[in-house]
């Protein structure tokens, strides 16, 4: 159990162009620059080798003036957190991305994932999915249970940004964020912030999906997510993730 939860992926630090995209799309997300958005997809989608495949390690500190662009609501120190990053391709149409991204069922999605879930939306997801509007935003409460260590409960804000732009079906932008510590089973075990951003652009080779994270995280009152084992933990749950959306797409067919 232990080798299966703690093997060893490549941690790399993201190449600059990378890391600012993720900072980036953040900022642009939080004002719903579509354009801006959609024109720094295409900066980064140029540096990539898809062949090079998946790419996978950490990225720079989420700043203070980025983590003010959500409600947090308490007295957070974002340098705490760190920054984790997978890019891949997921085997995707854009309409069975769409559906995996707004399913209100997110365990549906992800079997493994969850013990408990449960998602609403917080705008109108009729205008969202005529095309009225490109934005479509929800709250979650989830619960998750960590083999060997215990689980936890979270709440947080999310949401869809449909991105127009050269490409003959939409990209997509996600974003969440947890206002508040998650309740821990452990007494030792603390998650205190979780940041998210995720673009999600067509391709020859399919949907390239960027994923960007900050997160502070441990499993014991002295661990935290710069321990390599947890380092390992976590950007293989992410690495999971594309396999499961994969899956969930092929389901749809």
């Amino acid at each position: 159990m232990l080798t299966l939860l703690f093997a060893c992926v490549e941690d790399t630090p993201a190449p600059p162009t990378l890391d600012e995209f993720m900072h980036l799309a953040w900022q642009h997300y939080a004002s719903e620059d579509f354009t801006a958005m959609a024109e720094a997809t295409v900066a980064v989608s140029s540096t990539f080798d898809p062949e090079e495949f998946p790419l996978q390690g950490t990225f720079t500190d989420i700043t203070d003036d980025e983590a003010a662009l959500v409600d947090v609501g308490w007295d957070a120190d974002p340098s705490k957190a760190t920054g984790f990053y997978v890019v891949d391709v997921l085997a995707c149409s854009d309409g069975e991305l769409e559906k995996a991204l707004t399913n209100l069922h997110q365990e549906e999605v992800y079997p493994d994932n969850y013990t408990a879930y449960e998602r609403s939306y917080t705008t109108d997801d009729e205008a969202y999915f005529s095309g009225e509007t490109p934005v479509l935003y929800w709250d979650t409460t989830y619960s998750v249970t960590i083999p060997l260590f215990g689980g936890y409960t979270t709440s947080i804000h999310g949401g869809v940004q449909r991105i127009e732009g050269e490409w003959d079906t939409p990209a997509y932008a996600t974003r969440t964020w947890a206002p508040n510590p998650a309740d821990c089973q452990e007494e030792e075990m603390h998650f205190e912030q979780d940041y998210q951003i995720e673009v999600f652009y067509p391709s020859n080779e399919g949907v390239v999906h960027v994923y960007g994270m900050w997160r502070q995280f441990g499993v014991t009152a002295d661990s935290d997510q710069d321990d390599p084992l947890i380092t390992n933990t976590i950007l293989d749950a992410m690495h999971d993730y594309f396999d499961n959306t994969s899956s969930y797409c092929a389901s749809l067919r």
